[in-house]
């Protein structure tokens, strides 16, 4: 669905990983929606999009015609296995099994699609059985991309300076076996309440979802349940 001018209309869109010959295509969309969001701190820099694209991850391409409108960023190279792996305090032996989820980001008129999840289900299915261990983290600021993410299966399992200063929750999914959490007596905690979130964590507490109210947004936190072979609650 495309919106333009007043107008909602059905447009025939593909979806493909892209190539080298894509990269100014992408650059020139990162570089868009960056000066439209007018602050750095909401998603990585351009630099790693090259790197994906040229064989250090990968990068899922949505056009119209010919014409890039979203992108999903993927990269499992180098460093950002490094810092992935301490981000989720994984011994080493996982490092080969991780992908960072670097982001995904739209045209305005393109917005409203579900982009975000279905490509995510995309890259699971790219990456999965090798890599599975899938990283991620998220500005505080962007409760957008944090509820889509929170939604697609991801906790929360940190909150760290990165890249340089910027705050950030840091989320994990683990495709091979999804934890169950326990959301009866859940404990709610008002996004800019950072000690709080620290504090929760620290105890091991996990953040399963976001909810918004007139007096603002707030992550939720649960416990893992502990299960049996049977698959009951312990």
């Amino acid at each position: 669905m495309k919106k333009e001018k007043g107008i909602r209309k059905n447009v025939l869109c593909t979806m493909r990983l892209l190539a080298e010959k894509d990269v100014p295509s992408a650059l020139d969309l990162h570089r868009k929606i960056t000066l439209e969001i007018g602050d750095e701190n909401i998603f990585c820099a351009e630099h790693t999009i090259e790197e994906s694209i040229l064989g250090k991850g990968f990068v899922i391409g949505i056009f119209d015609s010919d014409y890039l409108v979203a992108m999903r960023a993927i990269s499992y190279g180098g460093k950002y296995m490094e810092e992935a792996q301490k981000d989720l305090q994984l011994h080493s032996s996982e490092r080969d099994h991780i992908a960072v989820m670097d982001f995904c980001i739209t045209e305005k008129a393109f917005r409203g699609n579900y982009v975000q999840h279905f490509t995510f289900l995309k890259a699971e299915e790219i990456l999965y059985p090798e890599r599975y261990h899938l990283h991620s983290t998220i500005s505080p600021l962007n409760i957008f991309s944090l509820r889509n993410v929170l939604r697609s299966g991801f906790l929360i399992v940190d909150l760290k300076e990165k890249y340089g200063g910027y705050l950030r929750f840091i989320l994990h999914k683990d495709i091979r076996t999804l934890p169950h959490i326990y959301t009866h007596e859940h404990i709610e905690v008002p996004l800019e309440d950072y000690d709080s979130h620290l504090a929760l964590l620290s105890m091991g507490y996990y953040g399963y979802a976001i909810k918004g109210g007139y007096t603002g947004f707030s992550i939720v936190y649960g416990t893992k349940v502990a299960i049996r072979q049977t698959g009951e609650r312990a």
